[in-house]
C-alpha cells in the first residue's frame, strides 16, 4: 500500500496545480459509490412489499429507486467532468515540463536514450489522470467495502465473518499477484525503450542503413533486445493468467458455500427471503467492488512505472550548470576575444590557451582539419560547455556576466545541419520574431523572399504539405534569415555548406558578405569558396591556434590552410 501512495505523491509533486479539482473527484466518486449501496435496499423492500400483498407500498420503493439513481447517475457526471480537467491538465502542463527539461540540458542524452524520452514525452503522460483516478476508484472501495462489512455485521455475525474472510483471501493473493505483474510489466517497458531508441537512430540515418545495407545484421542485434522483451512480456501474461482464471475461481467456490449457508439459513427461518435477496446482492457487490479495487491498483503500479519515469526526467539536473549573469546592457557592438582559453572534455583536452580578437564588420574564418577544436569555439560562445580557464570576452566582458535575455539577443547563428518545423514558413519564422515586415526584410536581404513568393501559399505554404520539400540550401536560407530575425549582432555559422549544392554555397557567401556590413561574423568552414571571402583566418592545430591573420598572410604563413585551400577542386576564383 506504501508503494501506491508513493506513487500518487510522487504524481502531486510533479505538478499540485489542479487540487481543487483532485477533490472534487475524491467527492463525486464517494458520492457515486455510496449510492450504489442503496438500490439494493430498494429491491428489498419492494420483495417484502410482495410478501405482504402491500402493492401500494411498492410504489415509494419505486420513488426511491429514482432518486437514487438521480444521484448515481449526477455523481458519476460530475465525476467525469473533474477526470476531463485534470486530464487536460497533466497532459499540457507535464509535457510543457518535459520539453524544457530537455531543450534545456542536452546533456540530459547522456543519462536517458531518445527512445525513452520520446516515449515519455508522447506516451506516459497521457496516464497521470488515470493515476488520480485508480486513486480515487481504490479509495472509494475499501470504503465501500468497509460499509458493506458493517451491513453484513448488522444482520449476521457469521455470514460477516464468513464474507471477510473470503475477501482478505483474494485481496491477499490478488496484492501478491499485482507487484509481479507490476515488475514484468517494467521489465517489457525497458526494452521497449531500448528497441524505439534504435529506431530513433535507423530513421535519422536511414540512406545509410539503406546503402550499407545494414538492416540485417540491425534486426541480428535488436532480436536480443526482443528475446528480452518476450521473456518479460510472457511472465507477465502467466501471471495475468494466474489472476483472472486461478485466483477467481477459488473465490467462487467461497462463494457457492456461502450462498449454500445462507439458503439454510432461510429454511430454518433464521432469515426471510427479503434478507437473503439484500445479503446476496451485497456480497455481489463485494465481489465486484473487490475486483475493481484491485484492477485499479494492478493499474496503479503500471502507472507508477509511468510516473517514475517522468520524475527522473524532470528531476534530472546537470553536474555543473553555467550559470547566467546579471549585466543587462545590450548596447553590445560585437568584438570577441578569446584570451588563453582552455577546455577539456573528461580530461582530454580539447582547446589548450587559445586567444585571438574578432572585431565587427569583419568575416572571421576558423578552419583546420578535424578534431582540431574548431566548432568548440563556437559552441563555447554558444555557452554550451564552461572553459577550465583563460576568458571568453564579447565587448571586454566576461559572457558569462551577461544575462540571458541580453546574450541570446546578441548571439545567434546557424548549425552544419539546417532544421524547420513541419509548419508554415511564416510559423517557422514567427518562433523568433512574429512582425510579418520583419520576415519578408530578413527574406529579401538572403535572398529567398521570390522564392517564397512563388509557392501556392507564399508565406503560409506549410513545410511538408503542398509537395514542398525544400532543398538542403533552401533551408539553409530559411534558417540564416530566421537567424537575422534576432536582431543578433554576432552570427556563428558552423560548416553552413557543407551539405549544400554548390549554387548555394556560393549564395550563401554573398549573404555573409553581405552581412558583415552591420554583423560581426564568425565561421566554422572547410571550403575554398567560404575561405576565401573571410577578412581574418585563424587555424586551428589539435587545440592551439596557429596562424592568424588576414586571409593573404595567413596562406604564406600556414602549410595547413594551403592544403585546405587546395584539397578540393572547388574554385575559389567564382568569388571575387
Amino acid at each position: 500500500m506504501k508503494s501506491y501512495f508513493n506513487t500518487f505523491k510522487d504524481l502531486l509533486k510533479i505538478a499540485n496545480k489542479e487540487l481543487l479539482m483532485i477533490i472534487q473527484m475524491f467527492i463525486s466518486s464517494g458520492l457515486n459509490n455510496i449510492t450504489s449501496l442503496l438500490p439494493p435496499v430498494a429491491t428489498a423492500g419492494i420483495i417484502a412489499m410482495i410478501t405482504e400483498n402491500n402493492f401500494n407500498g411498492i410504489w415509494f420503493y419505486v420513488l426511491l429507486y429514482l432518486f437514487f439513481y438521480v444521484i448515481y447517475f449526477g455523481s458519476l457526471h460530475w465525476n467525469y467532468y473533474t477526470y476531463t480537467k485534470i486530464a487536460d491538465y497533466y497532459h499540457l502542463e507535464v509535457q510543457k515540463m518535459l520539453f524544457e527539461k530537455v531543450a534545456s540540458n542536452e546533456e540530459i542524452f547522456s543519462k536517458f536514450s531518445k527512445g525513452r524520452i520520446v516515449e515519455t514525452c508522447s506516451d506516459d503522460i497521457r496516464y497521470l489522470v488515470d493515476v488520480v483516478d485508480c486513486v480515487v476508484k481504490a479509495s472509494m472501495s475499501i470504503v465501500k467495502l468497509l460499509i458493506i462489512f458493517i451491513i453484513f455485521m448488522y444482520y449476521n455475525v457469521l455470514v460477516a465473518t464468513m464474507v471477510l474472510a473470503l475477501d482478505l483471501l483474494y485481496l491477499i493473493l490478488m496484492n501478491d499477484n499485482s507487484r509481479k505483474v507490476s515488475k514484468y510489466y517494467e521489465g517489457t517497458r525497458k526494452y521497449e525503450d531500448k528497441i524505439m531508441d534504435i529506431l530513433n537512430q535507423m530513421l535519422t540515418n536511414l540512406k545509410q542503413v539503406k546503402t550499407l545495407n545494414l538492416m540485417p545484421k540491425l534486426n541480428k542485434n535488436l532480436d536480443k533486445t526482443r528475446k528480452r522483451w518476450s521473456e518479460q512480456y510472457q511472465h507477465k501474461r502467466d501471471n495475468m493468467t494466474t489472476r483472472y482464471c486461478l485466483i477467481p475461481f477459488l473465490v467462487y467456490l467461497g462463494k457457492i458455500v456461502l450462498y449454500v449457508f445462507l439458503a439454510y439459513l432461510v429454511i430454518q427461518k433464521r432469515m426471510t427471503l427479503d434478507k437473503l435477496v439484500l445479503l446476496i446482492s451485497y456480497f455481489e457487490m463485494t465481489v465486484t467492488c473487490t475486483d475493481l479495487m484491485l484492477d485499479n491498483l494492478l493499474n496503479l503500479s503500471n502507472y507508477g512505472v509511468r510516473v517514475k519515469r517522468i520524475k527522473t526526467i524532470l528531476d534530472y539536473t546537470p553536474q555543473k550548470e553555467i550559470d547566467f549573469g546579471d549585466i543587462e546592457n545590450d548596447y553590445i557592438s560585437g568584438s570577441v576575444e578569446f584570451k588563453n582559453v582552455c577546455y577539456y572534455v573528461k580530461n582530454k583536452k580539447i582547446l589548450e590557451k587559445a586567444s585571438f580578437k574578432i572585431y565587427p564588420n569583419e568575416i572571421n574564418a576558423i578552419v583546420g582539419h578535424s578534431g582540431s577544436g574548431k566548432s568548440t569555439i563556437v559552441n563555447l560562445l554558444y555557452r554550451l560547455g564552461r572553459i577550465k580557464s583563460g576568458e571568453i570576452l564579447i565587448d571586454n566582458e566576461n559572457i558569462y556576466n551577461y544575462s540571458k535575455s541580453v546574450y541570446f539577443s546578441n548571439v545567434s547563428g546557424v548549425y552544419q545541419k539546417p532544421f524547420v518545423f513541419d509548419m508554415s514558413i511564416k510559423e517557422n519564422l514567427s518562433l523568433v520574431d512574429a512582425n510579418f515586415k520583419n520576415q519578408v526584410e530578413a527574406c529579401k536581404r538572403v535572398g529567398i523572399h521570390e522564392f517564397i513568393e512563388g509557392l501556392p501559399k507564399g508565406y503560409s505554404t506549410v513545410i511538408g504539405e503542398e509537395n514542398l520539400v525544400l532543398s538542403e540550401g533552401e533551408k539553409q536560407l530559411l534558417v540564416i534569415a530566421r537567424a537575422l530575425l534576432s536582431k543578433a549582432e554576432i552570427l556563428l555559422f558552423d560548416e553552413v555548406t557543407s551539405n549544400i549544392d554548390p549554387e548555394y554555397t556560393l549564395k550563401i557567401a554573398e549573404v555573409i558578405r553581405d552581412l558583415k556590413t552591420d554583423h560581426t561574423i564568425i565561421m566554422v568552414t572547410h571550403k575554398p569558396e567560404m575561405m576565401k571571402i573571410a577578412d581574418h583566418v585563424i587555424v586551428m592545430n589539435r587545440g592551439h591556434v596557429s596562424c592568424k591573420g588576414t586571409n593573404k598572410q595567413v596562406y604564406k604563413k600556414s602549410k595547413i590552410y594551403r592544403e585546405l585551400q587546395n584539397r578540393t577542386f572547388a574554385s575559389i576564383s567564382t568569388i571575387e
